[in-house]
C-alpha cells in the first residue's frame, strides 16, 4: 500500500521541468548577459528599458521604478556597471547634453525576448496538461 507520504517522497525526488527550472536556471546562469538576472532591481531596470522601444530616460527610470525595488543609487550603480558590462548603452540627448538615456544592447535585448517566449512555452504547457 503506497501512503500518502511515499508518493510525496516520489515526487519531491522527481526532477521538475517546470517554471521553477526555468527561473532557476536564468537566474544562475553564467553567461554574458546574466547580469540582467542579478537581482530584482537588475531585471526590472531591464524590463523598463526594453519597453521604453529600447530607450530610456535616467530619470523617468528613477521615477517609475518603486524606491522598494531599489533607490535612485543603487538605479546609477546598476546602470554604470552594466554600462561597462555591454549590457546597456548611454547616450546623451542631442539637446541637453545633460539627459542621459540608456539603451539595451542587442544580446541583452535578444536574451529578454528569449525569456519571455520560454515563459509562455512553459506555461501554455502547464495549461494543456
Amino acid at each position: 500500500m503506497i501512503t500518502i507520504a511515499d508518493d510525496f517522497l516520489d515526487n519531491v525526488d522527481k526532477k521538475s521541468e517546470g517554471l521553477f527550472d526555468f527561473i532557476l536556471e536564468r537566474f544562475a546562469a553564467s553567461n554574458s548577459t546574466s547580469y540582467i538576472y542579478n537581482t530584482k532591481a537588475h531585471f526590472i531596470i531591464s524590463l523598463y528599458i526594453k519597453e521604453q522601444a529600447g530607450y530610456a530616460h535616467y530619470e523617468s527610470i528613477c521615477s517609475n521604478i518603486p524606491k522598494n525595488i531599489a533607490s535612485r543609487a543603487t538605479i546609477q550603480s546598476i546602470l554604470d556597471m552594466g554600462v561597462k558590462l555591454n549590457i546597456y548603452t548611454k547616450l546623451t540627448y542631442p539637446n541637453d547634453k545633460r539627459v542621459k538615456l540608456y539603451n539595451l544592447s542587442v544580446s541583452a535585448s535578444d536574451e529578454i525576448e528569449r525569456f519571455f517566449s520560454d515563459f509562455l512555452e512553459i506555461t501554455n504547457r502547464k495549461k494543456s496538461k
